[in-house]
């Protein structure tokens, strides 16, 4: 696989899964933005390949909107910029719910669901008007099934697999679609910052392996090169990653 000459942006690209791919996609050629609040992090991950950084702010469309003007057009957005209401704790006593403050909850919807959207809504046009483009979203395995200790970040990876799947089919029955693919990653636990020391001890003792960053970054740049519209590719510790689809009892397009 060749990025030669490609630009792509990755949002959350100073820890995790984020800079894991920032650095393989740099590794493929493209010349990579790396986008993250951590303006100390993702500038050194940046200079790591000799690429460049933008502090980000996924939540502020007026900072995408700075970022694609000064730094786009992009060829691929990686909007990867994610946490949870219990960032790097195991659960919770009780009803995870209760524990949710309105703070965490705001917190939580506009990073993991808001970054998303603007982010999308943000490179969308440049990529049109170039002819081509792709976008990847982090979602999560607990965007397809149940995750009963934090139903709040469960909420967020559900959301972001719908606005995928429903963006591709609306890039699909535009007139004149655009060459653009949206697809959408589910990892299983993966070693990031929402993962801390107590929450893999807890994971360890029901036997769930926690996945190194470089295998999810690497699944990211297979879905570049196979490019399946909507796609929700399943990543999950010695299992091969796979698309996960669903058939309507619908045709496709017939609510579009």
């Amino acid at each position: 696989m060749n990025l030669a000459e490609r630009r792509a942006i990755v949002t959350g690209g100073a820890s995790g899964i984020g800079r894991a791919t920032a650095i393989a996609l740099a590794d493929l050629g493209a010349h990579v933005l790396v986008t993250d609040i951590d303006e100390a992090g993702g500038s050194t991950i940046a200079a790591q390949f000799g690429g460049s950084f933008a502090m980000l702010d996924v939540r502020d469309p007026a900072a995408w909107a700075r970022v694609v003007e000064t730094a786009g057009p992009f060829d691929i957005a990686f909007l990867n910029a994610g946490i949870s209401t219990r960032q790097g704790l195991p659960p919770a006593d009780g009803l995870p719910i209760i524990n949710v403050t309105d703070e965490a909850y705001r917190r939580i919807m506009s990073i993991n669901v808001d970054g998303v959207v603007y982010g999308t809504r943000a490179v969308l046009p440049g990529m049109i008007e170039r002819g081509s483009g792709d976008i990847v979203a982090t979602a999560s395995i607990a965007g397809l099934v149940p995750i009963s200790m934090d139903p709040v970040y469960g909420l967020t990876k559900h959301a972001v697999v719908g606005f995928v799947r429903s963006m591709a089919e609306s890039i699909t029955n535009a007139a004149d679609a655009p060459d653009v693919c949206i697809s959408a990653i589910c990892p299983g636990f993966t070693d990031t910052n929402i993962i801390g020391d107590d929450a893999r001890a807890m994971l360890a003792t029901i036997g769930i392996e926690v996945m190194a960053a470089d295998h999810v970054a690497g699944v990211v740049t297979r879905s570049l090169t196979e490019r399946v519209q909507g796609a929700e590719w399943v990543i999950w510790p010695g299992v091969e990653p796979s698309v996960y689809t669903w058939n309507p009892p619908f045709p496709a397009g017939a609510i579009a």
